[in-house]
C-alpha cells in the first residue's frame, strides 16, 4: 500500500513532469518561426509557419491548463492594480532605446538586410508595416505575455517555486528567438547589447506578472517598449 504521503510525493512529481512538458512544447514555437523566417527566407511559408506558431502557443497553453491541469478559465483580470508602475517602466524602457538608438544605433544595425528580410513577406511597403506594427503591438505583445509570462513563468515556478528563479528563467527563454532574430540584422555587439535589453525587458514584464498576477499590466509596459522599437523599425527600413 502507498502511503498518503508517498502519494502526494508522486503526484507532485507527476506535476511537475507535466509542468515541464507543457514548458518545453510552448517555448521552442517562436524560435521555430523566426528560423523559418530569418535564417531560411521562405516567403509563404514563412508565412505558414508564423500563423501556426501563433496557433499554437495560443492554443496548446490553454488546452493544457484546462484540460490536462485541469484549471478554471480565467482572464487575467487586473486586481491588484499596477497600472501606473508598469506605465512608468514602459516609459524608462522606451527613453532607453531611443538613447540607445541614436547614439550607437547606426553603427550596429544593418537597415539593408532588415529590409531584404521584411521584402520577402511585402513587409516593405508603408500601408502593411504599419498593419504589422498594430498587431505587433496590440496583438502579438498580448500573446506574449499570455505565454512568457502567464504560462512559461508560471510553469517555472510549479518547477522550482520562489520569485526571481522564474523571473530570471522565463526572461532567458523569452530573450533566446529575439536573439536569433537580431543576429540577422545586427552586428554580434549590438545583438548583445540589444539581447540584454530584451532579457532585461522580459525580466520586468514577468517581474510585473508576478507582483500584479495580470498579464494586462505587464503588457502596458511591453506595449510602450514596442512602440520604440517599431519607430525604429520604420525608420530603418520605410524613412520619416
Amino acid at each position: 500500500m502507498i502511503s498518503e504521503q508517498e502519494s502526494k510525493i508522486i503526484e507532485g512529481s507527476n506535476k511537475r513532469r507535466l509542468a515541464l512538458l507543457g514548458l518545453i512544447l510552448v517555448a521552442i514555437a517562436p524560435s521555430v518561426s523566426v528560423i523559418t523566417g530569418f535564417a531560411f527566407k521562405a516567403g509563404l511559408l514563412a508565412i505558414f509557419v508564423f500563423v501556426f506558431t501563433k496557433v499554437w502557443i495560443f492554443g496548446l497553453p490553454a488546452f493544457w491548463y484546462l484540460r490536462i491541469e485541469k484549471g478554471e478559465k480565467s482572464f487575467s483580470l487586473p486586481e491588484n492594480g499596477g497600472w501606473k508602475v508598469s506605465t512608468l517602466l514602459g516609459i524608462g524602457m522606451l527613453i532607453v532605446i531611443f538613447i540607445a538608438y541614436f547614439s550607437i544605433g547606426d553603427k550596429l544595425l544593418r537597415a539593408d538586410e532588415l529590409t531584404e528580410i521584411l521584402d520577402t513577406v511585402g513587409l516593405t511597403v508603408a500601408w502593411k508595416f504599419a498593419l504589422a506594427i498594430i498587431f505587433w503591438v496590440f496583438i502579438n505583445s498580448v500573446l506574449e505575455e499570455y505565454v512568457f509570462r502567464w504560462f512559461i513563468t508560471s510553469k517555472i515556478e510549479q518547477l522550482i517555486g520562489g520569485v526571481w528563479i522564474p523571473i530570471f528563467l522565463s526572461a532567458g527563454i523569452f530573450t533566446i528567438h529575439h536573439t536569433i532574430a537580431l543576429a540577422f540584422f545586427i552586428d554580434p555587439l549590438g545583438n548583445f547589447i540589444a539581447s540584454l535589453g530584451v532579457f532585461i525587458g522580459g525580466a520586468i514584464f514577468s517581474w510585473l506578472y508576478m507582483r500584479y498576477r495580470s498579464i494586462w499590466v505587464a503588457w502596458v509596459a511591453h506595449a510602450i517598449a514596442d512602440i520604440a522599437i517599431f519607430i525604429i523599425g520604420w525608420n530603418m527600413v520605410i524613412g520619416f
